[in-house]
Formats: C-alpha cells, structure tokens, sequence
C-alpha cells in the first residue's frame, strides 16, 4: 500500500492532468488545485486509506470542473486505438508463436506496459510486439496457468480504458477452456479505470459476467465493496488482477495473481524487480512474495 505522504503529491499530479483534459485555462487549474488540496488540508492527519485520498481528489476536481467524466473522450479514443492494435496483432504474418492461454496472458501484460494516451497507434503496434518477446522480470506465468487448468472460475480485475481491449485475448482463452468468468470494472468513471461502457467497446464473449464493486473506489479494497462482489471474490477458483494501482490498494485475504508494471518505486522494492519491469507474480493469501 503507498504510503500517504507519498499519496497526496501523486494525486494533486493527477488532478491536474485532469483538469488539463477538460480546459487548456491555467485559472481553471489553479481553481481546481486549490480546492482539493483545501479538503485534504481539512483531513489534518490524512488518516484515510490511501485509495480514499485519489477517489476524494477525483470527486472534488470533477465536481469544480462540472463535468461527470474528464476522461470521457480519451478513453473512448483509447478504446478504439487498442481495437486496432488488436486486429493488428490477429492479422500478424508470421502469427505470434505460442498456446492461446499463454499469449492472452502475455498480451495483456504487454497492454499493462502501455501508455495509450502518450503514443499513436502504430507506435503502440511496434512497441507491443517488442514487449511480447520480453520476458517478465518477476514470472509466475506457468503457476498461474496451472492455477486455471485445476478450476472452473476466474476473474480477473481489470485496469484501464483500451488496456481492457487487449485483455480479449486471455478472456476468449479462459472462454474457451469452459471457465466462468468474471470481469470486474469500475462502478462508475474514476480517472481512466475501465467500465462498462469500454466493456461494451471490447467487444468480449456474451459468456463473460461483467461486475463491478458496487461502490466509488480507486484501485479496488474489497472491504469496501458489496457482499455480493466481495463473495465472488472469495469463490472465484482464481483471481488475476491487473495493474499497479490495484496492487497498491488490494487487500484481499485470498491467493492473487497480478499482471502489472512496476511503475512506482515501492512496488519495484516489493518485488525486487526494476522500477517499470513487468511482471506476473502470485501474492499469497499471507501478503509474502
């Protein structure tokens, strides 16, 4: 978990971007700014769960900014940036070389690794097809492999708009082997986390049960969420979750499987890897690497 000195910069980093993508006025921003950081200037000890102190940042700012979603088009156009690098992946000659379960999960690490809204679709085609040929720096991909051959269900926590595309793959694989699958997405727009709407955009099998925490949440405490999700996070065979905003804030008393970038300096610590590197670890239920 981040520790919250470390949470408030991010955050006020992250609201100004957003206030960036609704208006290019330096006032608005300063307006925007101000105000969040006078409502956790109101918290005095920050005693607050550090997941709480991005979504209270993120309600505030949407709130000034009058706008429901700042991320609205973005992450439409990374939506429809991630179906074209799909097609282009499907249509590769030679195709990629490897087991379906296998290359669903490398793509979406891979998808993890990306930065949809800082490059152009062909960039992103040549640089993810650099990616696949990486080897993780932390691999726990044949233990997750066999993790899913031994159950009947899984579900898998996604991250962001467009990386969710480039999750089809993996989906359509565990589909296909005859497992239930659960796809949990945000409840509701919170930065650029996916939700239904960019479920919908990727266009995954009608088999797969599309569910959210059924409350406001960045990252994903699963104490905090609906007794029903988080029941079905206890009776899913296996849970992979994605990205490193998630395995910063999760703290399910359950095995996990993480597919993620180490894009922070405390995760790279955690798992001993370099700060960027890839990664596919299992966290057991004990929190120990």
């Amino acid at each position: 978990m981040k520790p919250i000195p470390d949470c408030v910069p991010d955050a006020l980093a992250m609201i100004i971007a957003t206030a960036r993508a609704v208006s290019d006025d330096d006032f608005i921003h300063e307006k925007v700014l101000l105000k969040v950081m006078g409502a956790l200037a109101e918290e005095g000890e920050l005693d607050m769960h550090p997941a709480d102190i991005y979504l209270q940042s993120w309600e505030i700012a949407c709130r000034a900014l009058g706008v429901r979603d700042p991320y609205e088009n973005e992450k439409a156009r990374s939506d429809k940036t991630a179906l074209g690098v799909l097609r282009y992946l499907q249509e590769l000659n030679p195709p990629l070389d490897g087991e379906s379960l296998y290359l669903g999960l490398r793509i979406a690490l891979a998808a993890n690794m990306l930065d949809f809204t800082g490059l152009g679709r062909g960039d992103i085609q040549e640089r993810i097809v650099d990616l696949l040929h990486e080897t993780p720096a932390h691999d726990d991909t044949q233990a997750l492999i066999s993790a899913i051959e031994k159950t009947s269900s899984v579900m898998l926590v996604a991250s962001r708009a467009g990386e969710i595309v480039l999750d089809r793959p993996l989906v359509e694989a565990l589909v296909s082997r005859g497992k239930k699958v659960y796809l949990a997405v945000a409840a509701k727009p919170v930065f650029v986390m996916a939700t239904e709407k960019d479920v919908e955009t990727a266009a995954l099998p009608e088999e797969v049960k599309v569910v959210n925490p059924g409350t406001a949440m960045y990252g994903l405490v699963p104490e905090r969420a609906s007794s029903e999700f988080r029941s079905l996070l206890a009776e899913a065979g296996v849970v992979i979750v994605k990205g490193a905003t998630h395995f910063a804030t999760m703290t399910a008393g359950r095995d996990l499987f993480f597919i993620l970038r180490a894009r922070e300096p405390e995760i790279a610590t955690r798992l001993d890897i370099p700060l960027n590197a890839g990664a596919i670890v299992m966290i057991p239920a004990s929190g120990d690497k």
